[in-house]
């Protein structure tokens, strides 16, 4: 009878120990809607969380701050200030929010993330703003990176942190490809949610493959099988309401994407991801 009793209670415990081994393992997996806290700092893109029992190394995306612990080298310039900044950022948080990209791991089997502050700020951004990381993008994660681009153009424009010195600038500035075609023009409508393109040559235009990007808000809208006739013009349009238009008219599939508020430029690629046109806002 107590043998019994015992083999009862072992089939008790099993289910529990197993519920609190999924637990534990399920508090290990980062998730998109939760915070975590901050369990400590490295430099200016890397720090760490608290995940469940363990710690996560966390790298930003889409930036690279100076070297602040180059072996047998002083720390490049702006470094200790990138760190600094970092450090002060996540301390007065305490706690962050994260996103993703297509590849959650880089080589170091550190956990790649956009990383919300409890103020609603995102630590990615703030350090280009600052001048005190660039713009670094590897495919797959391309998600943001005409948003990025366009913060560390205006970093540069303004001489924030590493732009001050005129060397660096010559020295880091992105190369745009240009398409050697042209006669292709794009206009906005912000607040009627439209973009019309033209096309201003004598030649039909296959158009699948091409992008359209509003710059601001980093959204693209994918060209498929389309051919663009000669002399004549395509509106895409993101407004809530479809209006009849005497042009080929495109639904974008999304709504208010551009932004009324601040600047928002427009820009255009072909199959080649080669710069065709620019809407300057």
């Amino acid at each position: 009878m107590k043998r019994i009793i015992i083999i009862l209670l072992m089939l008790i415990c099993m289910p529990l120990a197993g519920c609190t081994a999924i637990s534990e393992l399920s508090s290990n997996v980062i998730q998109t809607n939760q915070w975590y806290p901050v369990a400590g700092f490295i430099d200016g893109d890397t720090f760490k969380i608290k995940t469940g029992s363990s710690e996560t190394t966390i790298r930003l995306l889409y930036v690279d701050t100076p070297e602040t612990k180059k072996q047998d080298s002083p720390a490049d310039p702006f470094g200790p200030e990138a760190a600094a900044f970092t450090e002060t950022l996540l301390t007065e948080s305490q706690e962050v929010r994260l996103t993703f990209d297509k590849e959650l791991k880089d080589r170091y089997d550190r956990t790649l993330a956009i990383v919300e502050l409890k103020d609603g700020r995102i630590l990615n951004e703030a350090l280009i703003e600052e001048g005190l990381a660039k713009v670094l993008i590897i495919e797959p994660n391309v998600k943001m990176e005409n948003a990025y681009k366009q913060l560390e153009q205006q970093a540069e424009q303004a001489k924030q942190g590493l732009w001050s010195n005129d060397a660096e600038i010559n020295h880091t500035s992105f190369p745009v490809k240009k398409a050697a075609r042209s006669g292709i023009t794009i206009e906005v409508d912000k607040q009627a949610e439209l973009v019309t393109i033209t096309n201003t040559t004598d030649d039909a235009i296959q158009m699948k493959g091409w992008k359209l990007v509003s710059v601001r808000g980093n959204q693209t809208y994918p060209f498929s099988q389309y051919v663009l006739n000669a002399q004549k013009r395509v509106v895409i349009s993101s407004a809530d309401e479809v209006r009849s238009s005497d042009d080929d008219l495109l639904l974008w599939g999304a709504t208010n994407i551009w932004n009324n508020k601040e600047s928002d430029p427009a820009e255009l690629y072909n199959e080649y991801n080669e710069l065709v046109a620019v809407w300057e806002d």
